[in-house]
């Protein structure tokens, strides 16, 4: 596949550090938390954020399920910071050092036993300064009912993170009544793992009249069966669109499974949103980000791909898991068409939950022991962070480069018979492909009841769908014969037939469908 290089001239510098009364959301969350610490505890994940929210800020935002990205990405940030501050110590001490040989003040051997000590030195701060953020601000403390409090969800500031790119972030990730731009197959962007769907196709056809209703009705009955030699006298439809059944989903699921349920059924972490999905490719090389007014403007939508959907979120295990259904509704030639689609984000990978199991302080022994690992390590790490600093910072260095930031962007396939695409525009997909948390996404469950809460939550919430849908045809004087026996039909799909997040060959009659776990289906895999 052919790419171009992008060239962006880099923004202008704005005000750093936290803007004042920013929207919190899910940022104290526990998810918050360890993708934090994340960023300390694993370099490629660092990296990966960095490059996400800010070097590939051209593109949207990821929707975030329990999660705030604008903490994540300023810890990356200060933990890069941290990287960078060390290896300009070490180059500067070098240098310093190759000056004193050189003039004579040291003799080789007193010049490298300081060089080894200045990379062993500036390591082992490194290492101290990282495990003190870790303790005293990212390590979980159990407060009451064995929750896991004391992250406040504050970050540190930082010139890159800018009062504009806060604001992006924020605006995009929010995804209650927003416009999804999802940038490829996948439309959830950062919803993670299918878990299961179906959808059905009902007539719309008027209830009977009280003087049939007597009559005994099968599920499977064709509506407009003959009763006696007579057609069914039925009510007329009270007409209505998808958004009114949809706004009415909307406020019964909310009231029904939180704030109308008693105290012991309510589901505290229950969210529900309703969210527009479209793709964001374009081809007009503009501004790096649209001002406030006219960021809506320039999107390409060839296709009518945007879809609405009523996204039923449920937070759980301090919302390190989040199972969603994306639940559509549309009318056509006299026909209701409702679509479930179920998703969950299971928990971050366990290697993030170190920062739980660190000391509350550090302690001279902890520091000895500090002292004595960066010794062991430090002949294996003295040349490695160096070259890889050197590899990123040369080819900046070049009249062309500066100010400028390249992004290789990939670009459909040329089979033309004089490759006619290079004289072409260059499409610049902006959608989101995923999300930083799906990326930090465990491949299993932790706990055996995460696997049993999804598929809980799962059941709860398409069980009231479809009770909720139900009254809503019936005040609307529909005929409710075809709708209970789908009803049924999706209902007793479960059991031998319910793969859930279990590889399960069985099939599904009437219209569903469901999936295991895949591979890719976090991801939202596509090409920029």
């Amino acid at each position: 596949m052919a790419s171009d290089i992008l060239s962006l001239p880099a923004p202008p510098p704005e005000p750093s550090g936290p803007l004042p009364g920013r929207p919190s959301g899910d940022a104290t969350s526990n998810a918050t938390r360890l993708l934090c610490a994340g960023t300390y505890l694993d370099p490629l994940y660092r990296a990966t954020v960095i490059r996400e929210l800010l070097t590939h800020r051209f593109r949207v935002v990821a929707p975030s399920y329990g999660y705030d990205a604008v903490p994540v990405l300023a810890h990356a940030l200060a933990a890069r910071r941290l990287h960078r501050a060390r290896l300009a110590v070490l180059g500067a001490g070098l240098v310093v050092t190759s000056v004193l040989v050189g003039t004579g003040v040291l003799n080789a051997f007193a010049g490298w036993l300081t060089a080894l000590w200045l990379v062993w030195v500036t390591a082992y701060l490194r290492r101290v300064v990282t495990l003190q953020t870790l303790i005293s601000r990212l390590r979980g403390r159990t407060g009451q009912a064995g929750r896991t409090d004391g992250f406040d969800g504050s970050y540190p500031e930082h010139p890159l993170l800018t009062a504009e790119l806060v604001a992006k972030i924020d605006r995009e990730q929010m995804s209650d009544g927003s416009l999804v731009r999802y940038g490829g197959y996948k439309p959830f962007v950062g919803a993670g793992e299918p878990v299961r769907r179906w959808s059905t196709a009902e007539l719309l056809i008027g209830a009977p009249t009280p003087a049939f209703e007597h009559h005994q009705r099968f599920p499977g009955t064709p509506p407009d069966a003959v009763v006696n030699g007579q057609e069914p006298k039925r009510r007329e439809v009270i007409a209505f669109t998808a958004a009114e059944i949809t706004a009415y989903v909307a406020e019964r699921m909310t009231a029904d499974l939180r704030d109308r349920a008693r105290a012991s059924e309510r589901i505290d972490g229950l969210a529900v949103e309703r969210s527009t999905f479209t793709t964001a490719v374009t081809t007009r090389l503009g501004a790096w980000e649209p001002t406030r007014d006219s960021r809506d403007d320039g999107w390409e939508d060839r296709y009518g791909s945007q879809r609405a959907y009523l996204c039923v979120r449920v937070g759980s295990w301090n919302q390190e898991l989040v199972t969603t259904a994306f639940v559509g509704f549309d009318l056509k030639g006299n026909t209701l068409h409702t679509e479930f689609y179920s998703y969950v984000l299971a928990p971050i990978q366990a290697s993030f939950h170190l920062v739980d199991r660190l000391p509350a302080a550090l302690s001279g022994r902890l520091l000895l022991r500090v002292a004595w690992h960066t010794l062991r390590s430090t002949p294996e790490a003295a040349l490695r962070p160096a070259l890889a600093r050197l590899r990123a910072v040369l080819p900046g260095l070049l009249p062309w480069r500066w100010n400028k930031t390249r992004i290789r962007v990939l670009q459909p396939p040329d089979t033309s018979e004089f490759r006619l695409g290079r004289y072409a525009d260059t499409v610049v997909n902006r959608g989101a492909l995923t999300s930083i948390r799906e990326m930090a996404t465990s491949d299993d469950f932790h706990v055996f009841f995460q696997e049993t809460d999804t598929i809980k939550y799962t059941q709860i919430v398409e069980r009231q769908l479809l009770q909720v849908v139900r009254d809503f045809l019936y005040e609307h004087n529909v005929d409710l014969a075809e709708h209970e026996a789908r009803q049924t039909n999706i209902l007793n799909s479960y059991g031998d037939n319910n793969n859930f997040v279990n590889n399960n060959s069985g099939t599904v009659n009437s219209g569903t469908q469901n999936f295991h776990r895949g591979s890719d289906g976090g991801q939202g895999a596509g090409t920029s």
